[in-house]
């Protein structure tokens, strides 16, 4: 074997080493961001029950204060009737005067009761419609809910697989590797933003970074006599055999 086609040889390891790190790594990100958009579908879910559990005691609320008023009218009403029971045996102007003033008043808080009586009514049906709605809602998002997560389940089982093999895979192929170029591989994959060290030469220029290389850098890419690194993003650089750039 010529040292040019050990250069390339090596370089084709590195681009296949990287291949499969970043292939792992954007399924791991991938696998993170389902299981995020998952835990945020289940947060908006015990929201939405919460929301439920709030209007459901807020309708117990009004009902009991709806019989507490009930219960407040049906004495007042005792009261005025007992009242005018009274009234015929009064003598005195003085008397009079004060069954008359707090038979107004038990009139009024009867009109006030009963006015509240109303509004509690009025409140409890609309409240009554608002858990139905919430309710629907919430049964249809927990079916979606269940499905979305089953779904997210199997391609996150999937993607642990295809992680699995592409682990053992690049286990054996660290054995073609020599230990310092490993080192130094690994050492500038935690460098980049990416994770990415290897870079191919297209049409002349960098296929990370976009930017046209020298030609001289294309020139001594091409001889494979030594790595060569892009001036703007500091990959190597690497040409596929049988392509031209």
């Amino acid at each position: 074997m010529s040292g040019d086609q050990s250069l390339q040889e090596t370089l084709s390891l590195i681009y296949r080493l990287q291949s499969m790190d970043l292939e792992g790594q954007r399924l791991r990100a991938q696998t993170e961001v389902a299981l995020a958009a998952i835990q945020t579908e289940k947060a908006n879910l015990e929201s939405l029950e919460k929301s439920l559990d709030s209007s459901k005691e807020e309708l117990i609320g009004l009902e009991a204060s709806h019989q507490k008023i009930e219960m407040d009218l049906k004495d007042t009403e005792m009261l005025l009737l007992e009242g005018k029971k009274r009234q015929k045996d009064l003598k005195h102007a003085r008397d009079i005067q004060a069954f008359l003033a707090e038979a107004e008043f038990r009139r009024d808080e009867k009109d006030r009761m009963e006015e509240e009586i109303l509004a509690n009514l009025e409140a409890q049906a609309s409240l009554a419609k608002k858990i139905e709605l919430l309710q629907e809602d919430l049964l249809r998002k927990k079916e979606l809910y269940r499905e979305e997560a089953a779904r997210v389940s199997a391609q996150n089982e999937e993607r642990k697989l295809r992680i699995e093999e592409i682990e053992t895979a690049r286990k054996d192929l660290e054995k073609s590797f020599d230990e310092d170029l490993l080192e130094t591989y690994q050492r500038l994959r935690s460098s980049q933003k990416n994770g990415q060290v290897i870079t191919r030469v297209i049409d002349g220029a960098c296929e990370s970074c976009r930017i046209t290389l020298p030609p001289r850098t294309v020139t001594e890419v091409k001889k494979r006599k030594r790595i060569m690194s892009c001036q703007y993003c500091q990959r190597w650089l690497y040409i596929e055999d049988g392509k031209v750039s």
